[in-house]
């Protein structure tokens, strides 16, 4: 096909230069006084390895021709007369003018000639870090403008570029995928690279120490960590930008407050990220035993577990947060309980962390124990219709207006649960702003027959608090509002039975936020 292209090129060139030659004498051309005169060439458009035709005066005396990129000397010529020259054009050969040298003088062509090419690739570098060098071979890449990387990265500044060779530096935000090349010419156009680059990622493979205290700074080793520019710990919705130190091999990096246990996650300058496959393990307090239980108001209170020391207050039910303590330790904690405390779980606040951790089981109290504080009742001997909850539920009954047994005034409500996964108990309609609220606080009394059932306390539909029933008694809880709900509002409230079978009671009192 190229062959047959060229050969009709050359007629046409040969037709179109006769008819200019016959145009040049009736137009009466210039006066041949002995210098070197360029009349016409053609085609003005070709491919390398195509025969071109010059035509003019004196052209014996043309000792090369100068094309951009490219010379062709007289002993190159294909044929040379006075009149013609006819040469092969140069693989080299870019597009520009034209000059004709001879001892006469040089001659310009006053048209630039052009180049029909296809730039080509036959290799690229499989693997770069981003700042690094590609090196792309192939054919005619000196005719390549641009080259785009993978989410349009485009580079049009090269390291260093020839006809069968480009070298340009890898963009800081590349990602890994196939370059496009553009090219000009006659026939500009692209073409896409088969091979793939691989663009170099940090990635992390241990993490010291592990478990870490919350504001205390981490050490993460792997590679290519200078790629760093952002970290994800679980728990934490904003990134990390500012490391304590950073290098090829290692991050140091202070743990954000909010920090719980789960992947960290590393991001390069393209916002591709990778997942380190060690899990970051947080220390918390735990507690395994309270004594005594019950506990007298304004007794100490001994609280034995694991990392106490990061214990900074001791939350207990219907009472302010004790922040001073009669000893600490690693393993105990000894506190005098707050006069005014109800029944129900303790709450540990964690040293430079916003976490709280609760005690496993209920702290009781001796003597009569009086109802917990409510700064926003959700119910307290009606539903409350001035926020707009209205009672609904499904899978059993309800009795907004019991009369015994009550935690506090005169009604409770009655719950019997009859299906499976039932809730009888369900207020929406309404939105409450949870504000600076922190606490939801309900009391359970479980009826004959209930004791060691479980029914979950769920706010907005996700998530919720599996409650234990114990039979006989009315039991305090109090659930940090952050452990139920992630959003600003309160616009659902349900009490779900999760045994599967129903059949028991409860009654439900002092519920609402604080």
């Amino acid at each position: 096909m190229k062959i047959i292209y060229n050969v009709r090129l050359l007629l046409l060139t040969i037709l179109i230069g006769s008819l200019c030659f016959i145009a040049c004498k009736k137009d009466s051309a210039p006066a041949n006084d002995g210098s070197t005169q360029l009349l016409s060439f053609g085609p003005t458009g070709a491919s390398p390895g195509d025969t071109i035709r010059f035509f003019g005066n004196n052209l014996d005396k043309v000792t090369e021709i100068d094309f951009q990129k490219a010379t062709v000397a007289s002993n190159k010529f294909v044929r040379q007369s006075a009149t013609e020259i006819y040469l092969v054009v140069p693989a080299t050969t870019e597009k520009g003018y034209v000059t004709l040298k001879s001892p006469t003088g040089n001659v310009t062509s006053k048209t630039q000639f052009n180049i029909g090419i296809a730039a080509t690739v036959t290799s690229i570098t499989g693997t770069a870090r981003p700042g690094d060098n590609v090196t792309i071979t192939g054919n005619y890449l000196n005719w390549v403008s641009a080259v785009t990387f993978t989410d349009g990265k485009v580079a049009t500044t090269f390291v260093s570029q020839s006809m069968t060779q480009i070298v340009v530096k890898v963009p800081v935000d590349a990602k890994t995928g196939t370059l496009v090349l553009k090219y000009a010419g006659t026939d500009s156009g692209f073409v896409e690279t088969k091979d793939t680059l691989h663009v170099t990622l940090p990635k992390a493979t241990a993490l010291a120490p592990n478990p870490v205290k919350h504001q205390t700074n981490l050490t993460i080793t792997g590679t290519d960590l200078d790629l760093t520019t952002k970290i994800y710990f679980t728990g934490v919705s904003a990134a990390v930008t500012t490391f304590v130190s950073q290098s090829a091999t290692q991050i140091v990096v202070k743990v954000p407050a909010s920090t719980t246990a789960g992947n960290v996650t590393l991001e390069a300058a393209s916002g591709v990220q990778t997942i380190c496959p060690v899990s970051l393990q947080v220390s918390l307090p735990a507690v395994t035993n309270m004594t005594p239980n019950p506990v007298d108001p304004l007794a100490n209170l001994t609280i034995t577990g694991t990392n106490l020391d990061l214990v900074t207050a001791v939350a207990f039910q219907n009472a302010n947060a004790v922040t001073t303590f009669v000893s600490q330790s690693a393993t105990q904690i000894v506190v005098k309980v707050p006069s005014g405390v109800t029944e129900g779980k303790i709450t540990l606040s964690v040293l430079n962390s916003t976490l709280t951790v609760q005690s496993p089981n209920i702290l009781q109290i001796t003597g009569a124990v009086p109802p917990p504080t409510i700064a926003l009742p959700f119910y307290k001997d009606a539903v409350t219709n001035w926020n707009g909850w209205t009672g609904d539920g499904w899978g059993g009954n309800k009795n907004y207006a019991n009369t015994t047994p009550v935690r506090e005034g005169d009604k409770s409500i009655k719950i019997d649960y009859v299906g499976g996964w039932g809730s009888p108990l369900q207020l929406g309609g309404a939105t409450v702003a949870k504000g600076s609220y922190t606490t939801f606080k309900i009391s359970i009394y479980g009826a004959p027959g209930s004791n060691g059932k479980t029914v979950n306390l769920q706010l907005n539909g996700a998530g919720g608090q599996s409650i234990t029933i114990v039979e006989g008694k009315w039991t305090d809880y109090a659930f940090p509002l952050s452990s139920l709900i992630s959003g600003a509002n309160i616009t659902d409230i349900i009490l779900q039975e999760t045994t599967g079978n129903g059949g028991f009671t409860v009654y439900v009192d002092a519920m609402g936020i604080n």
